[in-house]
């Protein structure tokens, strides 16, 4: 089928970026609203039956977590060429040529593969909303994500400076949503417990969620624990390759997280940003 390239470099790319089924991949993305087709259309990509549209394919990538200067993106784009192209020697012809003199450069390694493959928990968009419906809401399930232990609201208002009464009221939408669970004994704790979540961000219609998320860290902001600033020229090309490398080195904060308490524990947020200033 002219699928089959692509989908089998589709199931790899699903497959480590944490999603085991592709049911799970496709509606905790968001389903329809987010990837502009049916879930049985996915499964025909995902079977070869078929390739995805061209303004498909971002919302594909975006859903994988993948850049599109990432060796694994790579190869799930050459695979999508292929289809597109028919397979065979004459897909050959013509990419060939294109693909030789490219670099493959290495994915991510180690510890960090085999945690967004095996430890991930992706957020759907409902349960990203439920977070970012209040400032009370971000840091309780924040918290939550963030500990091995179990709250009362009360704990957990001391401990987060927050009113015990809106922290209450927040707790039951994050359970509602499916973020936390209630024990027997009326206190709270994270659903997945020890896991290594990603948020939604990216996804379609989330800009709202995600604005109001980076209001609520820029307010909680105390003082600057460390910063530096680069200034260099370069080709748009290169620095296209060096943000992949940023993002590997941002992943592996994760190496440093804690999920107890300790004598100076704390939340750090870390921020990368690129921007490009003037041409010259």
């Amino acid at each position: 089928m002219p699928g089959d390239d692509f989908s089998s470099q589709l199931i790899k790319a699903r497959t480590a970026a944490g999603f085991d089924t592709a049911y799970k991949f496709y509606h905790r993305n968001g389903g329809r609203k987010h990837f502009g087709f049916t879930f049985v259309h996915y499964m025909r990509i995902e079977k070869g039956a078929s390739v995805p549209r061209p303004e498909w394919m971002e919302r594909i990538m975006v859903a994988l977590r993948l850049l599109p200067t990432q060796a694994e993106a790579r190869e799930l784009l050459a695979g999508y060429l292929r289809g597109m192209l028919g397979g065979g020697h004459g897909a050959e012809y013509v990419l060939g040529p294109l693909l030789s003199g490219l670099e493959s450069r290495p994915g991510q390694q180690g510890s960090m593969q085999w945690m967004k493959a095996h430890s991930s928990v992706h957020m759907t968009p409902a349960e990203f909303s439920a977070m970012a419906a209040s400032e009370t809401a971000y840091w309780c399930g924040e918290a939550l994500c963030s500990d091995g232990g179990s709250w009362t609201p009360a704990e957990l208002a001391g401990k987060l400076s927050l009113d015990t009464k809106a922290a209450a009221k927040a707790l039951e939408s994050l359970k509602k949503a499916g973020i936390a669970v209630k024990t027997p004994a009326g206190k709270y704790k994270c659903r997945h417990q020890g896991k290594f979540f990603t948020y939604p961000g990216r996804l379609e219609g989330m800009a709202p969620q995600l604005l109001a998320v980076t209001g609520y860290l820029d307010k909680a902001a105390r003082s600057d624990f460390f910063e530096r600033f680069e200034l260099v020229r370069a080709e748009e090309g290169a620095m296209s390759n060096y943000r992949l490398q940023l993002a590997q080195v941002m992943d592996g904060a994760n190496a440093y997280a804690t999920r107890s308490a300790g004598e100076k524990t704390g939340f750090y947020l870390i921020e990368l940003r690129m921007r490009k200033l003037k041409p010259f």
